[in-house]
C-alpha cells in the first residue's frame, strides 16, 4: 500500500482570506483540439469512425457448461470412491481433476479446499442441471456446481469506443499520438464487476450540462449559482464533456461509452461562461451536499482557496460526500484549490503513453493521476452536440469520480474512506517507485480497484453488508427445497435445499 499524501497547513493570510478569485476551468476549451485529418487507417482521421475495429466477442453471460458438472468432494474422500449408483443416476461418464497440473502450494490448496474439485463429465443427452442436483445429494460430495461461461472482456458497441484510449488502450493512434498498449484504466475488465447503479447520483460542479442524447433521461433538475436560478445549460462546452466521461450511455450503438453508464447527473453551474468566483463554488458545493450527493466532481481550478470554499469543502465532507477535484493545468507545485485540501481527491493528468501531461499541477497533495489528454467526449448544444476532443485535468477527474461510482455500485455498504482507499491503493505506479509528487500514488486502475473489493458473503442474503436478523428472516422464509436452484439466495451451501447446513453456516458468519 502506498503512503497517503502528506497533510498540509490550512493557515491563510488576511490578504488571501479577503481576496476575490477569478479563474478558468481546469479543462477549458483552450485545450480542445481538432481531429487529425491525415487519412491514416487505425487512427482518428476525419472522425472516430475511421478507427479500424475488430468484431466484438459476444458471450452469453448467463450460459453454463452443458456436458459436465463440477463437484467438490468432502475432506478425506477420494473421487474414485464416490458411490457408483449415484454417479450413474446423475449420468456421469467420468470423473477427472479440474487441473492440468496440481496446485504447487499444496498446503494452501488443501486449506481452502481447492484441491478437492473434480469435473464430472456427463453422458450425451444428460441434463446438467438435473445432474448437479443429484450430485449435490451424493454421499461424499461437499458441493456441486455448474460452470458459468465467460470470455475475453467484452467491448461495447459504441462506434467511438476505439478512440477512448483511456478505457481500452491497444496502442492505437488518437489525435495524432500513438499510445502505449495497456496505458488505460482497465475499463472493460472493470465492467465485468458492475456497470453501475441507476440510483447513484453524481453532482457535477461545472459550467452546466446540456441534454445530449447520450445523457437522455438521466440529468436531474439542478442549480445555477451565479444566476440564482435553475437554468443549467452548458455555458462553456465543458460540463457536458465531463458528464459524458462520467455517464454517457453505453452499448447503445452510438457515440462513446460512459464509465458509470447508468448514473444520474446533478448539474450545478458555478461559473459564468468558463470562469467565476470561489464563493459560487462554495454555495454550489454546499447545495449539492444538501441534496444528498454522494459523489461530487469538481473539474475546477482556483489559486487562492478562500475561507468560504474551504468551509464548504469541510461541510460537504461532513455530509459524507466524496469530492474529486482537478489538480489544475498550470504545471505548478502545489495543486490548485479545492484539490489541494485533504478532504478532496486531487487528480492529475496523463496521456495515452502513461506520461504526465506537462501542464498538470503536481505536489505532495496530489493523490493520483488519470488519463486527461486527447479525451473524446460529448459536445454541448452550442457546438451542435456530437463529440470533441478536450485535454486537461478536468478530463482526468471524471475518470476517477466514475470509478468511485462503480465501487459504490458494486458494494453500496463501502464507506467513503474505503472507496477512497481502493482508488488510491490500487493505482499503477508511475514515475519514481512509490508515491511521488508528479504521479501521486500512480495512474487510476479501475479494474484493479474493483477486483480489490471482496464480494458480499453468501451468508449476507440481502447483500446489505451485514449478516444479521434480516438475513435470518430470509433464510427461514426460504426453508426447504429450492424451486429454482439458480435463484435461491438462502441456499448457502449450494445443495438446492435450504436446511440445517445452511443455518449452521449462517450462524457461524453472524
Amino acid at each position: 500500500m502506498r503512503s497517503p499524501r502528506p497533510a498540509i497547513s490550512r493557515s491563510r493570510s488576511a490578504a488571501i482570506l479577503a481576496a476575490s478569485m477569478f479563474v478558468a476551468m481546469a479543462g477549458s476549451g483552450i485545450f480542445s483540439v481538432p481531429a487529425d485529418a491525415s487519412g491514416q487507417r487505425a487512427r482518428v482521421a476525419e472522425g472516430p469512425e475511421d478507427v479500424v475495429a475488430a468484431e466484438p466477442i459476444v458471450i452469453d453471460g448467463h450460459a453454463f457448461a452443458a456436458d459436465y458438472v463440477l463437484v467438490q468432494v468432502k475432506t478425506g474422500v477420494r473421487a474414485d470412491r464416490l458411490p457408483a449408483r449415484a454417479l450413474a443416476e446423475a449420468g456421469v461418464e467420468s470423473v477427472t481433476s479440474i487441473f492440468v497440473e496440481p496446485p504447487r502450494d499444496v498446503e494452501t490448496a488443501a486449506r481452502i479446499g481447492l484441491d478437492r474439485w473434480y469435473r464430472c463429465t456427463l453422458k450425451p443427452g444428460a441434463d446438467a442441471q438435473a445432474a448437479r442436483a443429484r450430485l449435490a445429494r451424493t454421499r461424499g460430495v461437499e458441493r456441486a456446481e455448474l460452470d458459468p461461461e465467460g470470455g475475453l472482456a467484452e467491448i461495447p458497441n459504441d462506434p467511438n469506443f476505439f478512440v477512448q484510449y483511456a478505457l481500452r488502450n491497444t496502442g492505437q493512434i488518437v489525435n495524432g499520438q500513438t499510445g502505449t498498449a495497456g496505458a488505460d484504466i482497465g475499463m472493460t475488465a472493470a465492467w465485468e464487476f458492475t456497470q453501475g447503479d441507476p440510483n447513484l447520483v453524481i453532482a457535477v460542479l461545472d459550467s452546466g450540462v446540456d441534454p445530449h442524447p447520450e445523457l437522455a433521461g438521466r440529468i436531474l433538475p439542478g442549480l445555477n449559482v451565479p444566476d440564482g436560478n435553475t437554468a443549467t445549460a452548458d455555458e462553456c462546452n465543458h460540463g457536458t464533456h465531463v458528464a459524458g466521461i462520467l455517464a454517457a450511455s453505453t452499448n447503445n450503438a452510438a457515440g462513446i461509452a460512459g464509465i458509470a453508464r447508468t448514473a444520474r447527473i446533478l448539474p450545478v453551474v458555478v461559473v459564468n461562461g468558463c470562469s467565476g468566483f470561489e464563493v459560487n463554488v462554495a454555495a454550489g458545493l454546499t447545495w449539492a451536499a444538501d441534496q444528498g450527493a454522494k459523489l461530487i466532481n469538481m473539474s475546477l481550478q482556483f489559486n487562492l482557496g478562500s475561507t468560504p470554499l474551504l468551509q464548504a469543502v469541510q461541510y460537504a465532507h461532513a455530509q459524507g460526500a466524496l469530492m474529486v477535484a482537478a489538480s489544475g493545468n498550470s504545471n505548478l507545485n502545489p495543486p490548485a484549490f479545492p484539490a489541494r485540501w485533504d478532504e478532496t481527491l486531487a487528480v492529475g493528468s496523463t496521456d495515452s503513453r502513461d506520461v504526465r501531461a506537462i501542464s498538470s499541477n503536481y505536489g505532495p497533495e496530489l493523490d493520483l493521476v488519470a488519463p486527461g489528454v486527447n479525451i473524446w467526449s460529448l459536445n454541448a448544444a452550442s457546438s451542435g452536440y456530437g463529440y470533441t476532443f478536450k485535454s486537461g485535468t478536468s478530463m482526468a477527474t471524471p475518470h476517477v469520480t466514475a470509478t468511485a461510482a462503480l465501487l459504490w455500485s458494486y458494494r453500496p455498504d463501502l464507506t467513503r474512506e474505503q472507496v477512497r482507499e481502493y482508488l488510491v491503493s490500487t493505482t499503477r505506479d508511475l514515475g519514481t517507485p512509490g508515491y511521488d509528487i508528479y504521479y501521486g500514488s500512480g495512474r487510476l486502475d479501475a479494474a484493479a480497484a474493483l477486483a480489490a473489493v471482496p464480494p458480499f458473503a453468501a451468508e449476507d442474503i440481502n447483500q446489505d453488508g451485514e449478516v444479521n436478523a434480516a438475513d435470518l428472516s430470509l433464510l427461514l422464509a426460504g426453508w426447504g427445497p429450492c424451486g429454482d436452484c439458480d435463484s435461491c439466495p438462502a441456499d448457502i451451501d449450494g445443495d438446492c435445499d435450504v436446511g440445517a447446513s445452511d443455518l449452521s453456516l449462517f450462524l457461524a458468519a453472524w
